[in-house]
């Protein structure tokens, strides 16, 4: 019987969570294409990671003061999770890998949101973020960057990339640091995890 009660909570919980999140991205995309402005698309994600983390069951604890005016935060990079853990006061704009905005749903939800696409391996890429970073901080939106370029089990960090300190220090942008970090570390999403064996694992 335990094991059936496991069965059905992770399959509830995985399409659930995967309903709420395509429902939300499908949502937020008709709000831009109307031409909806980015408050309006960012309390829709408020909505989704709200939900997601009372049907994920997650506990969250926060240390620190959210700032109070847009920045940049820059925090270390665990899992997919990472991402519906950062409260804003300011619609949130992440910088992700360009490959991810091909992806069904989260590429979806990342083009609602504005995300900064960026090739790490492409100098034009890299040139073209630092202009869109300053053009979403005129916006007063606060942009979302994880340095490490990937995810990482820890509790120690990766090398940091230093290409966006040098873009955030050239542009004078104010940066919040963020430390995350999980109760249990095999939540940690890391090499070559599949997302599905991963869920069902870790929930």
């Amino acid at each position: 019987m335990a094991l059936v009660a496991q069965i059905f909570r992770v399959t509830y919980r995985l399409m659930l969570a995967l309903s709420v999140s395509l429902l939300c991205a499908l949502i937020a995309m008709t709000i831009k294409l109307l031409g909806g402005n980015a408050k309006v698309v960012y309390r829709v994600f408020v909505l989704c990671r709200k939900s997601l983390v009372f049907i994920l069951n997650v506990k969250i604890e926060y240390e620190g003061k959210i700032p109070d005016e847009p920045c940049i935060f820059m925090a270390n990079h665990r899992s997919y999770l990472d991402a519906i853990l950062i409260p804003s006061n300011f619609p949130l704009v992440f910088v992700a890998k360009a490959s991810v905005k091909n992806w069904p749903i989260f590429g979806w939800g990342g083009r609602a949101m504005d995300t900064v696409w960026v090739n790490r391996n492409s100098k034009k890429s890299r040139n073209e973020t630092r202009k869109q970073l300053k053009i979403r901080l005129e916006k007063e939106k606060t942009i979302l960057i994880f340095p490490e370029g990937k995810t990482h089990t820890g509790p120690e960090i990766l090398k940091l990339n230093p290409g966006m300190f040098h873009t955030v220090a050239d542009g004078g942008f104010s940066i919040t640091a963020i430390a995350i970090e999980y109760q249990n570390p095999n939540i940690a999403f890391v090499g070559n995890d599949l997302f599905i064996p991963h869920f069902i694992k870790t929930f």
